[in-house]
């Protein structure tokens, strides 16, 4: 997890999907992934993204740079139910020292994610394209900004407040980012492009309500 290299530009990633050998439609979904890279470092990620594909019902925490951090080639990329907390950067999405293509990151579609309790909540960076979409986030408590965008985009359906988790802390062991009953992202979802079960199993649809985050309540 490299918690004690040098930060050095060689940089990392604990889950890093590339294309540079031509990969492309990868789906990153279900995962855990905590406590990477020294604190602050911008050069070691949580989940590394520079193709297409899809980023699912991840909960990502405590990484030195960002949580979900799209560059490179990364595009037509959906990235839906993903909790990112307490890093620097909780999402950035863009596209630069490209690989085969200088189009950026274009058509990217970001939706039910909880950004909570970053530096950073979601930002645009690099080469991005006027055809993402941003909607139906909880942001929140983010300390810089929540919302980055750019080509005049804006965020829509936003919840703007504290998600309740059932046991959140930035430095325990093992925080319980599941959602309390009163927790404002229950119902607040949208079904297009979720997952059917969210990160523990529990069925995500119409009946029960499609909550925002990696888990359902």
């Amino acid at each position: 997890v490299a918690k004690s290299v040098a930060c050095t530009s060689a940089g990392g990633s604990a889950i890093g999907v590339d294309s540079y050998y031509h990969g492309v439609m990868t789906d990153v979904i279900g995962n855990v992934v905590n406590d990477i890279g020294p604190a602050g470092c911008t050069y070691v990620q949580g989940i590394y993204f520079s193709t297409s594909g899809t980023i699912k019902n991840n909960l990502v925490y405590r990484v030195g740079a960002v949580a979900i951090h799209l560059w490179h080639d990364a595009n037509h990329v959906i990235i839906t139910n993903n909790t990112a907390a307490a890093s620097n950067f909780g999402m950035v999405i863009g596209g630069g020292d490209f690989y085969y293509t200088s189009a950026g990151a274009n058509n990217v579609f970001v939706a039910n994610n909880i950004v909570y309790d970053n530096k950073y909540g979601i930002s645009e960076q690099g080469v991005t394209g006027k055809q993402n979409v941003y909607k139906n986030n909880l942001i929140y408590k983010n300390t810089t900004y929540n919302t980055s965008l750019r080509n005049g985009l804006v965020a829509t359906a936003t919840v703007s407040s504290d998600p309740l988790f059932k046991g959140y802390s930035r430095t325990a062991a093992a925080p319980d980012f599941h959602l309390t009953t009163s927790s404002p992202a229950i119902g607040r979802g949208i079904a297009t492009n979720a997952y059917p079960t969210d990160l523990g199993g529990k069925p995500r649809n119409a009946t029960t309500g499609y909550d925002i985050g990696a888990y359902q309540h």
